[in-house]
């Protein structure tokens, strides 16, 4: 708990400098911003990210040599009176993401305290957390872009990581089907573009998916369009589009989907060369 907040602002409008976040959330944090490592959050647990196991995209990511944290690592989300929603990043990785301790935190008279306590990694560019009550609990959604060229906006893509809540833990899981077997990554594309193979084994795809929130659940309204070689061997391409929709419930702590994304199946396909 921090208690020096200026209590005497309203509690709606209190906000800590960039440090005070730090120092509440990550064990052994220095005001010089070095921290522990390997990153421990502050009930003590090492900040490790289990899911993520089966995913065929995005492709494994390596992480980045880690340097002390900065103000440039926080994000704090204002969620409407008391409560704020917190990731502190400790980590970088290859492929644009940022892995951290995130937290719900609430002001009160005495001071901040955290209700809710995890792990995210996603992608912290123009990122923005917000939760999703549904029927069955809550959802953190975590939306940011990753660009390969900065300031190029059209090689940008833009993601949303699903984190459930379980008890008082943001807990990261994969995506499963109701048998229990990994369906892929909760880090959801929303938007992006890419090419696999090579000669005339490429292809160059665009993807888009557009996600609803309900009681019941999340529905992903996903498509794929992909640029081809002529099928008749003459020179040029064509482009073939594919749209679906799917749904990821969660329960009991699991995100249950009903199917693989269609980016997933169709880059499995073409490494089978089907």
């Amino acid at each position: 708990m921090v208690t020096d907040v200026g209590p005497s602002q309203p509690i709606a409008e209190r906000s800590l400098p960039a440090s005070h976040w730090f120092a509440l959330l990550l064990y052994g944090y220095l005001p010089t911003g070095a921290i522990t490592r390997p990153a421990t959050d502050c009930s003590g647990r090492r900040i490790d990210w289990p899911a993520d196991r089966c995913s065929v995209w995005p492709a494994p990511a390596v992480p980045l040599r880690t340097q002390s944290v900065t103000a440039a690592d926080l994000l704090v989300e204002n969620r409407g009176g008391p409560r704020r929603l917190v990731w502190a990043m400790t980590e970088r990785f290859s492929d644009g993401q940022a892995q951290g301790p995130v937290a719900l935190a609430q002001f009160d008279r005495w001071g901040v305290r955290v209700q809710t306590l995890g792990v995210l990694r996603a992608h912290p560019t123009k990122a923005r957390l917000h939760l999703e009550n549904m029927g069955s609990g809550t959802l953190l959604v975590a939306e940011g872009e990753s660009c390969t060229v900065p300031q190029d906006a059209s090689t940008c893509s833009r993601t949303a990581r699903l984190v459930p809540v379980v008890g008082d833990r943001f807990a990261p899981v994969d995506l499963s089907d109701t048998a229990g077997k990994c369906e892929g990554t909760t880090l959801l594309l929303l938007k992006g573009q890419g090419t696999i193979g090579r000669g005339s084994g490429r292809r160059d795809f665009q993807f888009e998916s557009a996600l609803t929130y309900s009681a019941e659940g999340v529905a992903v309204h996903e498509q794929l369009a992909v640029e081809e070689p002529a099928r008749d061997g003459t020179v040029g391409t064509f482009l073939r589009r594919v749209q679906g929709e799917r749904r990821v419930h969660l329960q009991a702590g699991a995100l249950l989907a009903t199917a693989p994304s269609i980016l997933d199946r169709w880059i499995g396909a073409q490494e089978k060369g089907e």
